[in-house]
């Protein structure tokens, strides 16, 4: 009993950053035109880039794309292949070949997955989860995003890391309310894509309210869909927009665990931090690490207890958001 408390509290005087704020672009433009725009963003906020050199791999490499991506993981970015999926009509077949080129073609570090359903069929669940295992036995560690662009079933989060779960025209989002399940999980699990935003000001309000909504990853930009492709260029604010995910994410509430007590082996652990969705993580020997519980903290502080730690003599703690 001694040991478990004193181990604890050693651990928990530790504090940590909250997850940061990441802007995802989507780059559905030619390189090497604003690509050095996103290599500058890649050093000073979290960026993941959707790589999309013909609606997917395209039919052979391109020098171009190789050198862009490269430059991009370089700078700390993150590169991922675009595939469609017409709302789980796609042959996954004709997927899969894509996916496998484009790993064979250039360094990834994951797949977004756009036109993703949203129903509650559930040979559709199965349907990406089959593309989520596929993608996995391309690498290690590798980031998928599914997009079905709106509200959602939970249990399509359980196919792929992240949902896109709002991309539309700036009218839309001041109305657009999250799904009420998105809050029994991490923000970085979701991410909100506007477009047509007119100016540095608006784009400001539009990211506060991403991150009001639980959403990890953002994408504001000025540019309409009158083309049919509102991401052909980085808009027009991208440097303020980087700036202000930046100070953003300086502002951020160091996260601070902390044992309060430890009743029949039970301990109670007090988090403390930014509003927002954290798990709390318990190992027993700092390798391997479980989800304990998923909570939100509404404003500063909560407390959660533990009831899985009866089972171990020692136990250690840390958050995750």
């Amino acid at each position: 009993m001694k040991r478990l408390g004193a181990f604890l509290c050693l651990l928990l005087a530790l504090s940590a950053s909250a997850a940061p704020l990441g802007l995802l672009v989507p780059a559905y433009f030619y390189p090497p035109t604003y690509w050095d725009g996103l290599n500058w963003a890649a050093a000073r906020v979290p960026l993941a880039v959707i790589v999309n050199p013909g609606s997917g791999p395209g039919a052979a490499p391109d020098a171009n794309y190789v050198a862009a991506v490269n430059n991009l993981r370089a700078a700390a970015g993150q590169a991922l292949g675009y595939v469609y999926s017409s709302y789980a009509a796609r042959d996954t077949n004709a997927i899969q070949a894509d996916l496998t080129n484009f790993f064979n073609w250039y360094p990834l570090d994951g797949i977004f997955i756009d036109e993703m359903q949203n129903d509650a069929n559930t040979n559709h669940y199965r349907y990406y989860a089959g593309l989520y295992g596929f993608i996995q036995t391309k690498g290690t560690n590798l980031w998928v995003m599914g997009n079905p662009g709106t509200t959602t079933q939970e249990p399509y989060l359980a196919t792929v890391d992240a949902l896109m779960t709002f991309e539309n025209h700036a009218t839309n989002y001041p109305s657009y309310v999250p799904d009420g399940w998105v809050t029994n999980h991490l923000a970085r699990d979701f991410c909100h894509v506007v477009y047509a935003v007119t100016n540095a000001t608006t784009m400001t309000n539009e990211i506060n309210l991403a991150a009001g909504r639980n959403a990890g990853w953002v994408f504001v930009t000025d540019e309409n869909d009158h083309a049919g492709n509102p991401y052909d260029r980085l808009p027009v604010y991208w440097t303020n927009e980087v700036n202000y995910v930046h100070s953003l994410n300086l502002a951020q509430v160091a996260t601070q665990l902390k044992v309060l007590s430890v009743s029949n082996r039970v301990p109670n652990v007090q988090l403390t931090g930014a509003a927002g969705v954290y798990e709390l993580q318990a190992s027993t020997n700092l390798a391997n690490w479980s989800v304990a519980a998923t909570v939100a903290i509404p404003t500063n502080t909560l407390t959660v207890k533990d009831a899985g730690a009866t089972n171990y003599s020692k136990r250690f703690y840390r958050t995750r958001q």
